[in-house]
């Protein structure tokens, strides 16, 4: 082992392997956060669906043209409550399709952004212990290869695994911090 890196194409599909086993999981995890961070969006939208957000009054108007007035806000669970009167909802032609509740119907809205949810936290919780795998299988490649050619690739890769696990650390410890 001579100590100096290589830039030179790797020749060794053994290397060749385990560079793309590490980008594998580098763009694996970057795939996770995009799809929970989809079905969230997605998950918010079928909740409200048919109604409108009206932002300047902080409430929501169902397809019949009534609001639904802020009911109260879940401070623990960063979810706020709106609820349509009764009164509007046992006389509207599409209740049976919106709500089987005599008390109205009831939309939630949440207060936080994905990423503060429990959810996000576990999905980027996810994609750090993924990060960590590609990290180690580049530490013990670095290892085994110290001085032959590619092991500057691998080298890199190490570095882009480091630095993305001390972005989502950084942003898991502050959404933690902030609960």
């Amino acid at each position: 082992m001579s100590g100096t890196w290589s830039w030179s194409p790797p020749v060794d599909l053994d290397l060749w392997l385990i560079l793309f086993y590490v980008a594998s999981l580098l763009i694996g995890a970057k795939i996770v956060e995009v799809v929970a961070r989809m079905h969230f969006t997605r998950a918010q939208r079928y909740g409200e669906q048919g109604f409108e957000y009206i932002e300047r009054r902080d409430a929501y108007r169902c397809p019949e043209g009534n609001f639904l007035e802020l009911h109260r806000v879940h401070d623990d669970k960063r979810v706020a409550v709106y609820r349509a009167q009764a009164s509007h909802c046992r006389e509207c032609r599409l209740k049976t399709r919106c709500t089987p509740s005599p008390d109205g119907r009831l939309v939630y809205r949440s207060l936080a952004a994905w990423a503060e949810t429990t959810v996000g936290v576990f999905h980027r919780c996810v994609s750090v212990v993924m990060f960590a795998a590609a990290v180690g299988l580049c530490m013990v490649a670095l290892w085994r290869r110290n001085g032959e050619a590619g092991s500057a690739w691998v080298a890199t890769g190490l570095f882009v695994g480091v630095v993305l696990i001390i972005q989502k650390v950084q942003m898991i410890l502050r959404v933690v911090r902030s609960n």
